[in-house]
């Protein structure tokens, strides 16, 4: 059970003592400072959640906020024509007591919460960096410290509400147009350590801009009593992840296309001894199409289609399920994805079992069907979705068949700087699961930013 947060009143003088320290001490050296910042209040009502053969609600009031300051165009006297940015930004997130007065206590919420380093309302770092342009060459950037990063659409590697510690490069004007990324990081999760290192190659073509990536995923093993939940396949002690991935991202006046694949290879070493290997796949297809529709206007149809692999069996020496450890997954305390109470990526969903994946035991990849549509009335903008979810591997045998959803969602925004939102959404579970009672989720959000 969590703890209830103290009230979130008390912190923002914590936020304003450090902007006025930022401000006072930055006018010797920068030529610039900016503020941001972002608050997003969401009350909702997650009702009859599903979690193995039990079903649970949770009332839920989240705080999600943000204070940046970044000191621009810091010059560097002994770097010729190189000049620097340091940044910083704090975050605080918490949930608030619902009006029934409890709090957070259903296991969907506990994978969210966990990733947090507090859950409290306390402001704890997001990012705090050094940029510097002309490094070393003109047509490299360096970022070093705790950053945001986004590879592709998130798929494999996302740095979600945390930032990433570690360094990233961006070089531009290599091979003619293209632009080239190079970049380690040092996560931690749950216990431990993670390291990941790689590149990724942008190549601008005449109509859209293709990606090509490849990045290792290590996991040094320093949990001593490594368990199932670790790998859908074998308990591992140490285990190395390669992603190979390739997107295409096209955007014309009426079509927007985003389609991207990614292979995850490697191999693992096993509590009982030997090795295990990694054998998996992933994709997911996007596009829109824009069309003026009488009494609407200008509309928006959306289509998406994604899959990821899966485990046939248990006794296997490879895990064909595609897991990676960082993929983009959650915002604040609850998960974002396909549906707003399934909350799914490829490989994985809100809760509705203790497996890693969310899903009942042996079943493993996703397929994903989403047909959405946003129509604009006036200044309010309301949107349709409905989903498919479906198993790729069931090593139980059986079923394969998840849940369908179907979500509902106004936006009012009261000027470029705050929104408006609620959400109704009716969740199905479909035959891997003994009961059919759909679960629910109603909520209202706003949001401000400067």
């Amino acid at each position: 059970m969590f703890r209830r947060p103290k009230p979130f009143i008390l912190y923002p003088s914590r936020f304003t003592a450090l902007a006025l320290l930022l401000t006072f001490s930055s006018g010797a050296y920068a030529t610039k400072l900016d503020l941001s910042s972002n608050v997003e209040l969401r009350a909702g009502n997650y009702q009859h959640l599903v979690y193995g053969n039990t079903r649970n609600s949770q009332p839920i009031f989240s705080e999600n906020a943000t204070l940046g300051f970044v000191i621009k165009n810091i010059t560097l006297e002994k770097a010729e024509d190189s000049t620097m940015d340091v940044g910083i930004v704090l975050q605080s997130i918490g949930p608030g007591a619902s009006s029934s007065g409890t709090v957070i206590t259903s296991p969907q919420f506990t994978d969210a919460a966990a990733q947090l380093p507090n859950m409290n309302g306390t402001p704890f770092i997001h990012s705090a960096y050094v940029r510097i342009y002309k490094f070393l060459r003109p047509n490299i950037t360096a970022t070093f410290g705790r950053q945001d990063f986004l590879l592709g659409q998130g798929i494999t590697l996302s740095s979600q509400d945390l930032g990433l510690a570690g360094g990233r490069l961006e070089i531009d004007n290599i091979l003619n147009r293209a632009k080239a990324d190079l970049f380690a990081f040092r996560p931690f999760k749950t216990n431990r350590f993670f390291k990941i290192y790689g590149g990724t190659l942008y190549y601008p073509s005449n109509e859209g801009l293709w990606q090509v990536y490849h990045f290792w995923e290590k996991d040094d093993g320093s949990d001593p009593n490594p368990t199932a939940s670790d790998n859908d396949m074998f308990h591992a002690l140490s285990k190395t992840k390669k992603f190979t991935g390739v997107r295409y991202f096209l955007s014309q006046k009426q079509l927007t296309f985003d389609g991207e694949a990614a292979m995850q290879r490697g191999t693992a070493k096993k509590a009982g001894g030997g090795a295990g290997k990694y054998e998996a796949h992933a994709f997911i297809i996007k596009g829109s199409w824009n069309q003026d529709i009488s009494f609407f206007g200008q509309s928006k149809v959306r289509l998406a289609y994604g899959r990821s692999s899966g485990n046939s069996g248990y006794d296997s020496a490879t895990d064909k399920a595609f897991f990676p450890a960082f993929g983009a997954r959650y915002n604040g305390l609850e998960r974002k994805g396909y549906g707003a109470i399934a909350g799914a990526s490829l490989y994985d969903m809100v809760k509705t079992s203790g497996t890693v994946n969310g899903l009942p035991c042996g079943v493993s990849g996703l397929n994903i069907i989403n047909l959405g549509v946003d129509l604009p009335y006036k200044k309010l903008l309301i949107s349709a979705d409905i989903y498919k979810f479906r198993a790729s591997k069931n090593a139980n045998g059986g079923s394969l068949q998840i849940a369908s959803e179907w979500d509902l969602k106004a936006s009012y925004p009261m000027g470029e700087n705050m929104q408006l939102s609620a959400v109704y959404a009716v969740f199905s579970p479909l035959s891997l699961y003994p009961q059919s009672k759909q679960a629910g989720l109603a909520y209202g959000s706003i949001s401000a930013k400067f």
